[in-house]
């Protein structure tokens, strides 16, 4: 149990823009001494930049699990109380959670979020498959006191943890290392702007995990060597673990951009590993790269949904 709580991790959290100028503080000193309070990341999504399907903006902790409970708890707080006044003792609580973690996540027939739910004894939703906000997301509404909703949110990032897939997502999720700032007042210095297409396919509701599929990606050209690997084996032995088939457009790049395209097919479920897998190696490869210059380059969003 020790181990799990030395692991990292992440949580999206959705606020309203009110509530994310709470968060923030005055000149942003409420966001900073939350961050040191905890040890945890927590980043804003730019105002007028909400997560695609909502009129919400988007928080991100991320670091250790403990750091990352701790944070979530002093940011829900923010929420629920003004000082020692309750705001609003049953306030709602969404997460954004990949779609493709949702399957496991909500288990066969549902048992898996049933017994989550009955063990925080708060309330929680998953929303429809057939619609997506943001990069391939779901919301998870968690509703209930702070306590049940905080045990909720435990419970659902510890399912995650061992998820390929929810820690890959991460890296998809570009929140740039310079600060964005509006107007003269400093508000908003420390919110990050988040980037997400807003048109996002939405799926037909017929569509699930044993369909046949497509998915059209892209990777930029000075990663997809790392997705190919030496001679070809990354890219098969990708092929070879999900059952898809990986083709990489060569020598053209996706209009406008720097990447090529890569296209995925299988079924939904094979696609959706495959995709995290190809994730994970730009991740890999975007990190080792930052190293090799010094850390220098912030982090940038190396693969991109493109359809």
């Amino acid at each position: 149990a020790d181990a799990m709580w030395e692991r990292r991790t992440h949580a999206r959290i959705l606020v309203s823009d009110a509530d994310a100028g709470c968060i923030i503080g005055k000149a942003g000193y409420d966001i900073h001494a939350m961050e040191a309070r905890s040890g945890a990341h927590i980043k804003l999504s730019g105002r007028g930049r909400p997560l695609p399907g909502t009129d919400r903006r988007v928080v991100l902790v991320s670091g250790l699990f403990r750091t990352v409970m701790d944070a979530a708890e002093l940011v829900l707080e923010k929420l629920f109380y003004l000082g020692d006044q309750v705001i609003d003792a049953e306030a709602t609580v969404v997460l954004v959670v990949p779609d493709a973690c949702c399957g496991a996540l909500i288990g066969k027939g549902g048992e898996v979020i049933k017994s989550l739910a009955e063990e925080s004894n708060a309330g929680i939703t998953v929303s429809p498959y057939d619609i997506c906000y943001g990069f391939h997301d779901r919301l998870v509404t968690i509703t209930g006191h702070l306590d049940n909703q905080l045990q909720a949110i435990f419970l659902i990032l510890s399912e995650l943890l061992d998820d390929v897939r929810y820690s890959s997502s991460v890296a998809s999720l570009s929140f740039p290392s310079s600060s964005v700032r509006y107007g003269g007042d400093g508000q908003d210095e420390h919110v990050e702007r988040y980037h997400s297409r807003p048109d996002t396919p939405v799926r037909s509701p017929d569509y699930d995990s044993h369909v046949q599929g497509t998915l059209t990606m892209g990777v930029a050209d000075e990663y997809v060597g790392a997705v190919i690997g030496y001679g070809g084996r990354t890219i098969q032995e990708i092929e070879r673990v999900t059952g898809v088939q990986i083709k990489i457009v060569k020598g053209e790049f996706i209009p406008g951009t720097n990447e090529r395209e890569v296209v995925i097919s299988g079924t939904r479920e094979a696609v959706d590993a495959a995709e995290a897998m190809i994730m994970q190696r730009v991740s890999d490869a975007a990190k080792g790269r930052r190293r090799q210059q010094g850390g220098g380059g912030g982090d940038r969003r190396p693969v991109k949904e493109v359809e």
